[in-house]
C-alpha cells in the first residue's frame, strides 16, 4: 500500500487513498475486490467453470474409474460411440474419451501451470530490473526481447523439442523459458511508471536503496498487472502446450495431453467420429477463454482507479 497510503481528509475525517481511490466507509479492500469481480458477470461463470475443470480432472478419477494406459486391454472397444457405459464413447485406442478428458487434463494443467510460473518469475524479475534501471541497460536488454518477439514462438519451440526431444520436464522449460518476454514488456512500462513517483523518490531521498525500492514498494504495486499476466501466460502455456501435441510433439506416450487427443480425434473425425472431437474442443477452449475473463476481472478488482467505478 505505498502508493496508496490512506490519508484522512480533514474536513470529513472520511478515509481516502492517496491517489484519488476513495475507500467506503466499513468496507475493506478485500471486500472492495471481491464486489468488483462479482460485478464482471462473465468472469464470475468463467471462475466457476475453472473450478469445475480442476474438479472433474483431480476428483472426477475417484468416482468414474477407467483404464488409461494399458491400450491392449481396450482394443474391444475401439472406435465406440457414446452409449451405455462410454458416455462420451472411447477413441481409436479404445480409451474411454470421458475418462481420457480427466487423464489428459491433469497433464495439461499441471505442466500448463509451471510453465505459467516459471514465464512469470523470468518476466517479472526481468520486465521490473530493466524498467527500474533505465538508460544504456534498459535499452540492451529490451532489444534481447524484441528480437526474440520477432521470431514466431511456435517456431521456437518446435526447433528446440526437435533438437532435444520431448519430455514433461523439458516441455515445462522450453515453454517457461520462451513465454516471458511479453510479460517482461508489460512488467517494465510498470517499473517505468512507477520509478519516478513521489513515494519512490521520497525513500530514496531518506537512503534507500534500490533493492529496498523494488522489493518494498515497485513490486507491491505491479499486482494487479502482476495477476493479469499470471492469468494470461496460464492461458497461454495451455494453449501452447495443446499446440504442440496437435503437432504431434506433445507429452509422449503413456501419458496425453488435450493436444494430443485434439490430433487423434481430427484423424476420425472425416469418417464420422465426432465425439472423438468436439468434447475436448468444448472443454479445452471454454478453459482459455475462462483464463481470459478472470484475467480482466482480476485486474480491475486489483487496481484501486477501478475499485470506485
Amino acid at each position: 500500500m505505498s502508493t496508496q497510503e490512506i490519508l484522512i481528509d480533514g474536513a470529513s475525517n472520511e478515509p481516502h487513498l492517496a491517489d484519488g481511490g476513495e475507500v467506503r466507509g466499513g468496507e475493506t479492500m478485500i471486500r472492495q475486490m471481491l464486489r468488483v469481480f462479482s460485478a464482471n458477470r462473465l468472469a464470475v461463470i468463467s471462475m466457476a467453470y475453472v473450478i469445475g475443470v480442476l474438479l472433474f480432472c483431480y476428483i472426477g478419477p475417484f468416482f468414474y474409474h477407467s483404464n488409461q494406459t494399458d491400450a491392449s486391454l481396450s482394443y474391444q472397444t475401439i472406435n465406440m460411440p457414446p452409449g451405455r457405459g462410454f458416455p462420451l464413447g472411447a477413441d481409436y485406442l479404445g480409451f474411454d474419451i470421458l475418462g481420457r478428458l480427466m487423464f489428459a487434463g491433469r497433464s495439461s494443467l499441471e505442466l500448463g501451470f509451471l510453465a505459467a510460473v516459471i514465464s512469470m518469475v523470468i518476466g517479472v524479475g526481468y520486465g521490473i530490473f530493466a524498467g527500474y534501471r533505465g538508460g544504456a541497460i534498459d535499452s540492451i536488454m529490451m532489444r534481447f526481447v524484441d528480437a526474440m518477439l520477432s521470431i514466431p514462438g511456435l517456431f521456437l519451440l518446435l526447433a528446440v523439442i526437435a533438437l532435444f526431444g520431448r519430455s514433461k520436464t523439458l516441455l515445462i522449460l522450453v515453454l517457461g523459458l520462451f513465454g516471458w518476454f511479453g510479460d517482461a514488456r508489460l512488467m517494465r512500462a510498470e517499473a517505468i511508471s512507477l520509478r519516478d513517483r513521489e513515494f519512490v523518490q521520497a525513500v530514496r531521498s531518506m537512503g534507500g536503496g534500490s533493492g529496498r525500492i523494488i522489493w518494498r514498494h515497485i513490486l507491491p504495486n505491479t499486482v494487479s498487472t502482476m495477476v493479469t499476466v499470471g492469468t494470461f501466460a496460464m492461458a497461454g502455456s495451455i494453449l501452447a502446450l495443446t499446440s504442440l501435441g496437435f503437432l504431434g510433439l506433445g507429452i509422449p506416450l503413456p501419458d496425453t495431453d488435450w493436444g494430443t487427443m485434439i490430433q487423434m480425434g481430427t484423424n476420425n473425425f472425416q469418417v464420422g467420429y465426432w465425439w472423438q472431437t468436439y468434447p475436448v474442443c468444448l472443454l479445452f477452449l471454454l478453459l482459455i477463454v475462462s483464463f481470459n475473463f478472470i484475467g480482466d476481472a482480476m485486474r480491475d478488482a486489483f487496481e484501486v482507479r477501478l475499485r470506485e467505478r
